[in-house]
């Protein structure tokens, strides 16, 4: 039975741009991707509907006041590069706003009546921190607000467990350093090791009383769908199946794509296939009550495949791809077998 997906898609997204449409993270990301999952027998489950009106309370249960006070400002200012990586401009503010707002209703509706949201927004988000670039990143990495951050506070203040999961190619320092002593919010992160921000080493676990509820996952550059199959089956699902959260966040970049031009993994649409069918059976399963991902990163056309691949999997529409697991090495085997001992004892310790 193929279930509806609520599709977040609104035009105010093309406030946010870069007048030479020079920045990587451009408006076609968004127009191309759902362009093409019109195109595909997925769209008869789509309904799409349009974000929220800016709440900048969304945002601050992510972010410091001074933070938010600080990029409003500069916005207020007009188009400029606030750091080498990122801009904005005089509406960039409002329209990452309306994308927090619209993030935390979906949380909220999911956990609530169920079904699965995908949330189309820009600018980026996991790399805001809570006062901004976080974890010692030089820049913001072209992130404002933390849809994911927001969404996964408001869960957590309703009292729910939640389950962020992370694949975009760049890991989510903003994200990890916003839930860092959160041990009600689980945080396991798929990146290419040694790649912008340089976070997410194996050995970062989260604070004290949240030790073993972040995971990181840093995959060697070359990594391939085999090494992604091995993580989801040997981490994700055992970490998921430890915790048992009420509903997954997922921040959804297809930048380990094998064209996209600023990392340098090497899978294909069936990675996110892959990730797409394991949502859509822990759905089916009643294993969680939702299912909401928001637009991570992607910066080549093969972004533009892989999100209808994951969408089309999130259906029922492609079934699972058959890659057969391959370890990505010793590295990885041994410090996510850490991890998952370290939250194993955290989770006996949380009360239901």
């Amino acid at each position: 039975m193929v279930e509806s997906l609520k599709l977040v898609y609104d035009e105010r997204h093309r406030l946010h741009r870069d007048p030479g449409d020079r920045h990587p993270e451009g408006i076609w990301r968004v127009e191309s991707s759902v362009g093409a999952l019109r195109a595909s027998p997925a769209w008869d489950y789509v309904e799409v509907v349009k974000a929220l009106d800016p709440d900048y309370g969304a945002v601050l249960l992510a972010h410091d006041p001074e933070y938010v006070e600080w990029i409003r400002g500069e916005c207020g200012r007009g188009f400029h590069y606030v750091d080498a990586d990122t801009y904005v401009n005089e509406y960039t503010c409002d329209v990452a706003a309306s994308f927090a707002a619209v993030a935390r209703e979906a949380a909220l509706r999911s956990v609530e009546v169920g079904g699965m949201w995908f949330v189309m927004a820009r600018p980026g988000g996991h790399h805001a921190g809570r006062r901004g670039p976080a974890m010692g990143a030089p820049t913001l990495g072209f992130c404002i607000f933390d849809y994911v951050a927001v969404a996964a506070r408001a869960l957590v203040n309703s009292g729910y467990r939640v389950m962020v999961l992370d694949f975009d190619a760049h890991h989510g320092n903003g994200t990890q350093e916003i839930l860092w002593e959160e041990p009600r919010a689980l945080h396991v992160d798929v990146h290419q090791r040694w790649l912008y921000p340089g976070t997410g080493d194996v050995e970062d676990v989260g604070g004290p009383g949240a030790e073993g509820t972040k995971v990181n996952v840093p995959l060697y550059p070359g990594s391939e769908d085999p090494h992604y199959a091995w993580v989801l089956e040997n981490v994700v699902e055992r970490a998921r199946a430890i915790f048992e959260p009420d509903v997954v966040l997922v921040f959804a970049g297809f930048d380990a794509h094998r064209d996209d031009r600023l990392t340098e993994l090497d899978v294909t649409e069936d990675t996110y296939a892959l990730f797409g069918t394991y949502l859509r059976d822990l759905l089916k399963k009643g294993e969680v009550k939702g299912v909401v991902a928001v637009l991570g990163g992607g910066y080549g056309r093969g972004m533009v495949s892989s999100f209808v691949a994951f969408v089309e999997g999130l259906l029922g529409v492609r079934e699972r791809p058959p890659v057969a697991p391959a370890s990505p090495g010793k590295y990885v085997e041994y410090g996510t077998e850490r991890a998952l001992r370290l939250l194993e004892h955290t989770v006996r310790g949380l009360a239901r």
